[in-house]
């Protein structure tokens, strides 16, 4: 998208018209730049299904939107490698986080947990959204966990998903959104993902973004 001074203004003081358009204009765009990565390796080689993927895509909009992050921006240099150097950072803070997650074990034991920077206490947080996401899996039909294990866990395209569940794509398509829209409002009910609403069939999108 191109970004003249007025834009870049509305945008700098957090317009939500002026958020919604750089969203729409960006997101697909740094989807496909994040599973091009994600066959390059390194860092984003942890992007291994649809749901990491997308879980990226939302935390790094969510980033990219806070003010600091917001008045950083030039208008200048291309938005989507702006995006990729957040995505890139936010992938190196969860590694970090995953090896922290080691060792908090004894501490769980014990009833306590250490003081730092912070980087523990989201460990534990998302320590507690996968065991969510493993009781929400466990109300789930047969024939939907399997889905959600093709496509979620294992990450195959919606083709290779169908032709191995005997089903067509849009069957598949359908029964997918039919269970992120009740996972969404799974985790709302348990105070996560607030303000989102499930939209088209690949993203997670805030309400009022059209």
């Amino acid at each position: 998208m191109e970004w003249d001074d007025e834009k870049l203004r509305r945008f700098r003081e957090g317009n939500p018209e002026a958020l919604a358009a750089v969203y729409r204009a960006n997101a697909e765009g740094l989807a496909r730049m994040l599973r091009a990565a994600a066959w390059r390796g390194g860092v984003f080689s942890h992007l291994r299904g649809a749901m990491e993927l997308e879980n990226l895509i939302l935390e790094t909009f969510a980033r990219a939107f806070e003010p600091r992050a917001r008045a950083a921006y030039d208008g200048t240099r291309p938005y989507a490698h702006f995006l990729m150097g957040i995505a890139r950072n936010v992938l190196l803070e969860q590694s970090r986080n995953r090896e922290l997650a080691v060792g908090l074990e004894p501490f769980e034991g014990q009833g306590e947990v250490p003081e730092d920077n912070g980087g523990l206490a989201q460990a534990l947080e998302d320590r507690e959204v996968e065991a969510l996401v493993a009781g929400f899996k466990e109300g789930l039909s047969t024939e939907e966990r399997r889905l959600f294990e093709l496509r979620f866990g294992e990450g195959l395209a919606q083709e290779t998903a169908a032709s191995q569940m005997g089903l067509t794509r849009i069957q598949v398509r359908r029964r997918e959104h039919g269970i992120k829209t009740r996972l969404l409002g799974f985790l709302q009910a348990r105070g996560y993902l607030e303000g989102l609403e499930t939209r088209g069939w690949s993203f997670f999108r805030r309400r009022g973004d059209s």
